[in-house]
């Protein structure tokens, strides 16, 4: 037992095993954390990859860093670590149906007409809220996922447009009082 899993449990008195729920109810909770839909991409060899993704965050701005979440099999996964650094796109509420674009298409289909340029070999997304390009500095498994954390190497950011945000299942703009 890890010196971490040891100390939870000897703070908690949860047995173990307790607690667990099924896989549905777990979603339908995490439907009611509100957040910003991205896009990750990485240059596969001659061809961009991408995925609709919204497990990212923030890890520290000491050196800059973010962690995105990606499934084991994707192929944008594969990509990213070939190529050593990938790119955030924060969609804007536009840009709506490039989240389903890039989670439900064929990888090879995915970027078709999708304007975006190549920043430190990572496409970065036209129209987007923000870009974050990062180099790869670590990759760990956990369960079903990779988390891969990223040293960032450029940003941009727009102001004029409404991020894209999902809530309980559904797409939203996030509005903010000029």
């Amino acid at each position: 037992m890890t010196s971490l899993t040891a100390e939870a449990s000897a703070a908690s008195p949860v047995p173990e095993g307790a607690g667990t729920v099924v896989p549905a109810e777990f979603r339908e909770a995490m439907t009611r954390f509100a957040t910003c839909v991205t896009v990750i991409t990485a240059q596969a060899g001659t061809r961009p990859a991408g995925c609709t993704a919204t497990a990212v965050f923030s890890l520290t701005d000491r050196p800059p860093t973010l962690v995105v979440s990606l499934a084991s099999g994707s192929g944008t996964l594969r990509a990213v670590r070939a190529a050593g650094s990938f790119a955030v796109n924060v969609l804007s509420w536009q840009q709506r149906a490039l989240a389903d674009r890039f989670a439900r298409l064929p990888a090879e289909l995915r970027f078709d007409q999708v304007p975006h340029d190549t920043v430190h070999g990572a496409p970065l997304l036209d129209g987007t809220v923000a870009g974050v390009v990062c180099r790869v500095a670590d990759c760990v498994t956990l369960d079903d996922h990779v988390l891969v954390s990223g040293r960032v190497l450029h940003t941009r950011t727009r102001e004029d447009v409404a991020p894209l945000v999902h809530f309980a299942r559904r797409p939203s703009p996030l509005e903010f009082p000029v």
